[in-house]
């Protein structure tokens, strides 16, 4: 018989304390010890990886795993199709835990004034508000799991040649604040932000790396520097430009730019006789600041690319009805297979198909299913659309497709198999619209001659 383990609520519940006083104790030594240089380096690299997570949780990454790129829950890679490997141990951060809480208020009329009974008295009424706690939970760096390999999304290939270098500037440029020239600045500077101007301005020749640093750099300016921002807050030259290049630092590193040339030397100095609230709050400022430019400049690339690309591609589920199932489109070849690889077989609703879209309007018909099940399917559009078929990015497409899908047939049999599923899904379709249908009463030959 197995061992029966009785849960004791109290027990629980002052483990949980003691566990989140032991964070917070080491979240305010972490933040005291972080404006070191090299510690505050560190954080800002765990920042590059993780700037949608709080100051909080990016500094108990830090301490606990300072190697990690990608952390989920258990159950956030399970989704995906990996699986933590046994034995590993958790990160633990802290995961927000809202909670609703009844309370008893004076009732107040439309102009805010309370109501009161015919006594004189306030009337009350019971509301409920929401509130948030945090507790401690568990996530896995992508080191600690195994299963299906991760697809490739964003910008990695950007920065490494010039035609991605003028695609990421362009990103860059619309995602700013302000407006974005060049000019030969003579004194020496790489670049400013001009607070009544409102506007930057980069010395020309520089490198490319240095270009995007300085830019962002002074996009951290326009946005957290600015006359409006500043109206109330009498910030230090110095406390300005860490901010700023800590920004720049960040989003550099998010996006594999080498910026080692970076020095946090006079960030030691800055952080001296200062308090944690004020620690924090830079951190806070840094954090979201870099978040937003990353986020808008990722939106910007993704657009930007999608605009330039003469082709795309798309999924389906079941490609003959793209309404069952998954549907994904605007996709480049790389991301369509892999998400074609992710439907699972146990749950299709069809047949899984890739597509194309062509933007070309040369051509007649500019759309067509290029994989259908398990084959490619070349052949169908060479009979139908033979202008579409001999296209050089579809040419291109069908060659690549071959080699990141080698698993692929173009057989009679793979054929016939596909257009039997396709048949039994339109089977399936037909028979739930006839079932829809009202039915028509049906009268019986005998019922009328009563009636008469």
């Amino acid at each position: 018989m197995g061992k029966t383990t009785n849960f004791d609520p109290e027990k629980a519940a002052e483990q949980r304390k003691a566990e989140m006083k032991d964070i917070t104790e080491k979240l305010e030594k972490g933040v005291q010890d972080v404006f070191g240089s090299e510690q505050f380096q560190n954080l800002l690299d765990t920042m590059a990886k993780f700037p949608h997570y709080s100051v909080n949780n990016n500094i108990l990454i830090m301490m606990q795993k300072p190697d990690a790129t990608l952390v989920q829950s258990y159950t956030g890679w399970k989704k995906m199709g990996r699986f933590v490997k046994k034995g590993e141990k958790g990160i633990r951060i802290l995961a927000p835990a809202p909670f609703k809480l009844e309370k008893e208020q004076e009732k107040l009329d439309e102009a805010g004034k309370v109501i009161l009974d015919k006594d004189g008295e306030a009337v009350k009424e019971k509301v409920e508000i929401n509130l948030t706690a945090f507790k401690p939970v568990s996530t896995f760096d992508v080191s600690q799991t195994e299963g299906e390999p991760l697809p490739t999304i964003g910008v990695d290939e950007l920065t490494g040649s010039v035609e991605g270098y003028q695609t990421f500037f362009e990103a860059i440029k619309a995602a700013s604040p302000v407006p974005i020239g060049f000019e030969d600045i003579k004194s020496g500077a790489k670049g400013y932000f001009h607070v009544e101007d409102n506007r930057i301005a980069i010395n020309n020749g520089m490198s490319e790396i240095q270009t995007v640093k300085t830019a962002i750099h002074e996009m951290a300016h326009a946005k957290l520097h600015n006359l409006e921002a500043q109206k109330d807050n009498k910030q230090s030259k110095n406390s300005k430009e860490v901010e700023a290049e800590s920004v720049a630092y960040t989003v550099c590193q998010h996006y594999g730019i080498d910026t080692s040339d970076y020095s946090f030397a006079y960030v030691a100095t800055w952080s001296q006789g200062k308090e944690m609230p004020e620690l924090k709050e830079s951190l806070n400022t840094i954090r979201e600041a870099a978040a937003d430019l990353i986020t808008k400049i990722d939106a910007k690339v993704q657009e930007l690319t999608a605009e330039k690309e003469p082709i795309s591609f798309y999924v389906a589920e079941c490609g003959e009805f793209h309404s069952m199932g998954e549907f994904h489109e605007n996709l480049t070849l790389q991301q369509a297979v892999d998400i074609y690889k992710s439907i699972p077989s146990d749950r299709m609703n069809g047949v899984k198909t890739i597509g194309f879209v062509i933007k070309d309007d040369q051509l007649l018909a500019n759309e067509y299913d290029l994989v259908v099940g398990n084959r490619l399917n070349m052949q169908e559009m060479k009979d139908i659309l033979p202008e579409l078929a001999e296209h050089p990015l579809v040419v291109k497409a069908a060659d690549e497709i071959t080699k990141l899908l080698p698993e692929l047939n173009g057989t009679e049999k793979g054929a016939v198999k596909d257009a039997e599923k396709e048949e039994s899904v339109s089977k399936k379709i037909k028979e739930k619209a006839k079932a829809a249908r009202p039915k028509k009463a049906k009268t019986s030959k005998k019922k009328e001659e009563v009636a008469i």
